[in-house]
């Protein structure tokens, strides 16, 4: 039996949607090309409510993963996945059944049996942690009840949550930001395999439970390969060396993210000295320039665009630059609050920006001379 894994997509049409679109209609035809038996979307599919393109994209997308093999959705905690955005998806037509789970659910699936647990409800996060830890425990005992009722099936575990000790993309563990339960009882689960998504960084927790992570990158600290799990269950049982389990990790087309520090001192601009602009051809690129604080260190426009001009050349996707001061360096005293009139306060202002033209400040300031005349005449 073969599953594909994947998990966090956060289709979004505002941001970054062709790339996760992209990426999205990959997953589907590459793991119909390994002729998966079974689509696991382990949720967080958008990250609001859907807006009509968004869905749209799903609905086309689960057409097309259930005309091959059923489908089984999990809610995840972005969105409104678990007060009913997701139903109209599960609505969706085809020849395969398409599952939608937002409470704890045992689905029986030909020669399979899926335990399957999304991220809790608020009211069910409501208390202490031991709570909840209890719950958790409770619950995943009853899946193994039901898995030993169920010998000769392939046992399959899926659920949105988080794991303590697991690491995110920044490299820390994750502690304190969401719903988190320990290890130990999913290493008491009786599934071949367990899939876990809601960290986007892909990751083997312990012997047969694994993180897919994100299908593509979503912030700029996701410097890691992204992608999804094709798993392959050799045999209906659970063998101790693993020999029933096989996880092929299947790397997504995803766009590079690219974050660069620059620094901004003595009226030079610094990129990073190891920078290889080849590097940069068809990524999205964020320089961050840091500038001793005060209005007397901006960075003149044409500086920008001088900056802009040699990164576009090496052909970025999508370029931002973002002006950040140092904070803990002191202020120095401003030409523009030093200067008493408008017109001083403007020449103040085109001198540290490097623009208009000299021509164009004259007429402005002809301009302003009428304003301020006819305002006295009044």
């Amino acid at each position: 039996m073969k599953i594909s894994h994947c998990g966090d997509i956060h289709v979004e049409e505002d941001r970054y949607f062709g790339d996760t679109a992209q990426c999205l209609e990959w997953f589907v035809e590459d793991s119909i090309h390994a002729n998966t038996n079974l689509f696991v979307v382990n949720g967080d599919l958008t990250t609001y409510k859907q807006t009509i393109k968004e869905r749209n994209l799903w609905v086309e997308a689960l057409i097309q993963m259930g005309s091959h093999a059923p489908v089984i959705l999990v809610a995840g905690n972005h969105g409104k996945e678990l007060d009913g955005d997701l139903h109209v998806l599960a609505r969706a037509k085809a020849v395969h059944p398409i599952y939608l789970c937002t409470e704890p659910e045992f689905i029986e699936l030909g020669d399979a049996a899926v335990a399957v647990f999304p991220y809790p409800r608020k009211a069910e996060m409501i208390g202490d942690e031991q709570n909840l830890h209890d719950a958790f425990a409770w619950q995943l005992d009853e899946f193994n009840r039901r898995f030993e009722r169920r010998p000769g099936c392939y046992k399959l575990f899926f659920g949105h949550f988080g794991v303590a000790g697991a690491r995110v993309s920044s490299g820390q563990p994750l502690v304190g930001r969401c719903a988190e339960y320990p290890l130990d009882p999913l290493r008491s689960l009786k599934a071949q395999y367990v899939g876990l998504s809601h960290i986007h960084l892909c990751q083997e927790l312990a012997p047969r439970i694994w993180y897919a992570g994100s299908l593509s990158r979503c912030d700029y600290s996701e410097v890691e390969d992204k992608g999804y799990n094709l798993v392959t269950l050799h045999a209906p049982d659970l063998r101790p060396d693993l020999a029933d389990l096989d996880v092929e990790f299947r790397m997504s087309p995803t766009r590079r993210m690219v974050e660069l520090h620059a620094v901004y001192e003595d009226g030079e601009l610094r990129l990073p000295d190891n920078l290889d602009l080849h590097t940069l051809k068809d990524s999205r690129v964020k320089v961050v320039v840091t500038v001793p604080n005060g209005p007397d260190h901006l960075l003149s426009r044409e500086q920008q665009d001088n900056l802009r001009e040699k990164l576009l050349a090496a052909n970025p996707t999508e370029l931002k630059v973002k002006i950040e001061h140092d904070a803990d360096l002191p202020a120095e005293p401003a030409p523009i609050a030093a200067a008493h009139s408008a017109e001083e306060k403007l020449r103040a202002y085109w001198t540290i920006r490097g623009f208009p033209p000299v021509e164009r400040q004259e007429r402005l300031l002809a301009k302003l001379a009428e304003v301020e005349n006819a305002v006295v005449s009044s």
